[in-house]
């Protein structure tokens, strides 16, 4: 995943979590992150802080700030009938303001976080560790060289080779954690699917209404300041 990537991920499960607790977003929040993709898009700075901040003013009817001046779009009717719902939106969005202005749309962070869920089998925060260097150096060792770093521990602590069977389990737990993972993520794409897909079956749904009236104006998107 890119840093963008990850901010928008981030920025969508923040919004949600307050939509849980008060819903003042309701009907915005897909709406928003698209946005925050488009923003990243923009590499000159200032330009793309001008973008993000102008959405409180174009969710609400007020197109003065956007590029054409009558680029109409997502209208957010709920904000537009409450001034106090307008200014929530606006502290809201200026707080993510130095975090857009940050963020790079360069590079990835894919590596960092498969080395750090490497760290994390074995440094289980719900347990306290006396020697983390040695765990973190094994896992290390796994992270260089999978296949062979049984091995190497071995002959650098000068151990007898493993008794079979413990090779065997060794190899059978990988195999069983690869599994794991593959399963979780194939189930984790369902319910996703599953989460777009009612949302398109509800008619005027927020997903179904940001994807009718944002996806088929492309060339405006483009050109929204």
């Amino acid at each position: 995943f890119s840093a963008s990537h990850k901010t928008v991920e981030v920025f969508n499960d923040k919004t949600q979590k307050i939509e849980k607790i008060e819903r003042p977003f309701w009907g915005l929040n897909a709406s928003l992150s698209m946005w925050l993709w488009s923003c990243f898009a923009e590499e000159n700075i200032d330009k793309r802080t001008k973008m993000w901040e102008n959405c409180v003013y174009h969710y609400v009817g007020n197109h003065s700030f956007c590029e054409p001046h009558n680029y109409k779009c997502f209208e957010w009717q709920k904000g537009v009938n409450s001034i106090q719902l307008q200014f929530m939106l606006y502290d809201w969005v200026h707080k993510w303001t130095p975090i857009v202005s940050k963020v790079s749309s360069i590079g990835s962070t894919c590596m960092n976080e498969a080395f750090n869920s490497k760290i994390a089998c074995y440094l289980d925060k719900s347990r306290a560790w006396k020697n983390i260097n040695i765990r973190v150096n094994v896992a290390i060792l796994e992270w260089n060289d999978p296949e062979h770093f049984l091995g190497d521990i071995q002959k650098a602590l000068h151990l007898p080779p493993l008794p079979e069977d413990c090779v065997k389990s060794f190899e059978e737990n990988c195999y069983s954690k690869m599994i794991l993972k593959q399963k979780t993520v194939t189930k984790g794409s369902k319910k996703q699917n599953k989460y777009k897909n009612s949302i398109q079956s509800v008619p005027g749904g927020d997903y179904q209404v940001f994807k009718s009236e944002w996806e088929s104006e492309d060339e405006d998107i483009d050109d929204f300041d």
